[in-house]
């Protein structure tokens, strides 16, 4: 079996502090989805209460491995910015 033979699918599940800030990661994600510029990987954003959901599935295990980098970096940053809103905000 070649590298290319090899699907894999992640699913991540990040608990946020509420709904709202679900939605705003959500929103920030979604056209990522919407544009990634390769055809070993696709994803999907859903939101589940305060949690967001983000499953990609991809050919083969670097495709997997670059997808998932790219999400946790993304959602690392948006969660780094709306802190900052919120200590700015107090």
């Amino acid at each position: 079996m070649s590298t290319t033979d090899i699907k894999s699918r992640s699913v991540l599940e990040i608990p946020v502090e509420s709904e709202q800030k679900a939605m705003i990661l959500y929103s920030a994600l979604l056209p990522e989805t919407e544009s990634i510029p390769s055809d070993r990987a696709t994803s999907t954003v859903t939101v589940n209460g305060s949690s967001l959901i983000v499953e990609i599935e991809a050919n083969d295990l670097t495709a997997m491995r670059a997808s998932l980098n790219s999400f946790v970096a993304w959602i690392s940053a948006c969660l780094r910015t709306l802190d900052t809103i919120d200590a700015k905000g107090s």
